[in-house]
């Protein structure tokens, strides 16, 4: 039996998702539990679970492509029936908070889609979990009933911990997913199950996936970049009134109340920052620096392809970007910071990988780090003078989203499909006025003031040096290719813009798979 798999939905603001890879083959079989593909969305990448046993018999998109929620992304083939019920009786096992993305350590517990004693179906939700990055309903990998929950909406928990006691069958309960401990016979765990005449008048007329709006003190249901903001602007996100569903707060909900002034800019402060493992063995240590009005999520696709390769990543909010506290008011502060971070992380490169206006800091930055093996710049800047100006001043001049809009398709060869939630937010981090004093000291009316051309002479002398440009990019040229030194290895995409890393991912990822790092 043949069945079509469709983008699912991550999060209640996903509307699209980029196809970061395949991590099974076609023909290949897989079951249930197994993740077998990976998608990057606005807010996170994470890996997809088979709610099946079955064989890909055909990918229906490729890494890179942006595919809208319930499109076809795959043909698959069922696989071994299962086995009868009544050889396969039902156990008791302990639900594990899952890992929603790589990066992923813990997680909040926001809301229970399902009352204990209920029973619910293979891809049914059951739990709302909040990460750094994002809010998603996780789906049920098989039948079962919810015996008894364990934590309560509001609680953060290390992934892994317990969540949850579940009855499931016994074939089942070999899956992924639970606790290491011992299947418990149904008969043993029953009398663990809240009997409904136990609740109190309000719990029994308010069930569990019914939460009361939030107040001071109580669980406050917010998106993530909702709470970014409202943190900048000094809300208590208590005092507002959700629009999402079941009364969620939105982006547009803390825009709506964040009419005061923002958050006086500092000179010091924290470095954001996200750090991946190696998948299997380990093979270096590369670290991501993003370009000028990004941040680390615009590395998100790379580095899962770099973990993946065997490199340990750190990607990064530079000063005056992002999550970072710290401000930068000209080139020199972008990468003042970094090397007392860097240490703090206990995190010695032996890669740093830039783009754009990052490669600017990570030029100053590997002239102190001795250990550093290679220097990969993603169209980078201080090449020569020619830039985009109207795209620096317009990302600088707390530009409108609207207006936003126009300025990131400059961006890409290939269509972003940014959701309306990804455009706003980056609009109001970019209303903040943060990047004014660096657009000033970085670009002015001739061009770059920059210039990173004698310092990769003198980098290439003892690291390997290479540059990655787009044929069709529209913010700096690629022709200033032609003022590099000798020893710096010239890499060239087509099809791909200021972005080669979004528009021709795999092309991008294969130039550190074929090369050690």
């Amino acid at each position: 039996m043949s069945a079509v798999l469709t983008m699912p939905r991550l999060g209640e603001t996903m509307e699209e998702g980029r196809i970061v890879g395949w991590l099974i083959r076609p023909g290949q079989p897989f079951k249930r539990g197994e993740s077998i593909l990976e998608v990057e969305t606005d807010k996170t990448v994470a890996e997809l679970p088979a709610l099946a046993d079955g064989i890909l018999a055909e990918t229906l998109v490729a890494p890179g492509d942006i595919v809208s929620v319930g499109a076809p992304i795959a043909r698959l083939e069922g696989g071994a029936p299962e086995a009868s019920p009544a050889a396969d009786g039902p156990v008791v096992r302990t639900l594990a908070m899952p890992r929603l993305g790589e990066t992923m350590d813990e997680g909040k517990v926001v809301g229970w889609l399902v009352e204990a004693g209920a029973r619910f179906k293979r891809g049914d939700a059951i739990l709302e979990i909040e990460t750094d990055k994002t809010i998603a309903e996780y789906p049920a990998l098989f039948d079962g009933r919810l015996v008894e929950i364990l934590v309560e909406p509001g609680t953060t928990l290390d992934v892994g911990a317990p969540l949850a006691r579940v009855e499931v069958s016994a074939a089942s309960a070999k899956l992924e997913g639970f606790v290491a401990d011992a299947p418990d016979p149904l008969d043993a765990a029953e009398e663990v199950v809240p009997a409904p005449a136990a609740e109190t008048a309000a719990e029994s007329s308010a069930p569990r996936t019914q939460a009361p709006p939030a107040r001071s003190g109580g669980l406050v249901r917010a998106t993530p970049v909702a709470r970014r903001l409202a943190a900048r602007r000094g809300l208590d996100l208590s005092t507002l009134s959700g629009t999402g569903r079941r009364g969620r707060i939105e982006l547009r909900d803390v825009e709506a109340h964040a009419t005061g002034p923002a958050t006086p800019a500092r000179t010091g402060g924290a470095i954001a920052s996200d750090r991946l493992p190696a998948r299997g063995s380990q093979r270096s240590r590369a670290l991501l620096l993003h370009g000028f009005a990004g941040d680390r999520t615009t590395f998100s696709g790379l580095a899962s392809a770099l973990s993946r390769a065997g490199f340990e990543t750190l990607a990064l909010d530079l000063p005056g970007h992002g999550e970072t506290t710290a401000e930068a008011d000209g080139v020199a502060a972008l990468s003042a910071p970094l090397s007392a971070f860097l240490r703090a992380q206990d995190f010695a490169p032996s890669e740093i990988v830039a783009h754009s206006l990052g490669s600017l800091a990570a030029v100053a930055l590997a002239e102190s780090l001795p250990d550093l093996r290679r220097l990969t710049l993603l169209a980078p800047a201080g090449l020569g003078l020619e830039i985009d100006a109207e795209f620096i001043s317009g990302m600088a001049a707390r530009p409108s989203t609207g207006a936003l809009r126009h300025l990131l398709r400059r961006l890409t060869a290939q269509p972003a499909a940014l959701s309306d939630a990804a455009v706003a937010a980056l609009a109001a981090s970019l209303g903040r006025g943060r990047l004014v004093a660096l657009a000033a000291d970085t670009f002015g009316p001739g061009g770059q003031r920059a210039d990173i051309v004698e310092p990769l002479a003198r980098l290439s002398r003892r690291v390997d040096v290479r540059v990655v440009f787009g044929l069709e990019d529209r913010i700096v040229p690629w022709t200033q290719v032609s003022a590099l030194p000798a020893a710096v290895a010239i890499h060239l995409v087509a099809g791909a813009g200021h972005m080669p890393h979004w528009d021709r991912p795999a092309e991008v990822a294969a130039l550190f798979e074929r090369t050690s790092g």
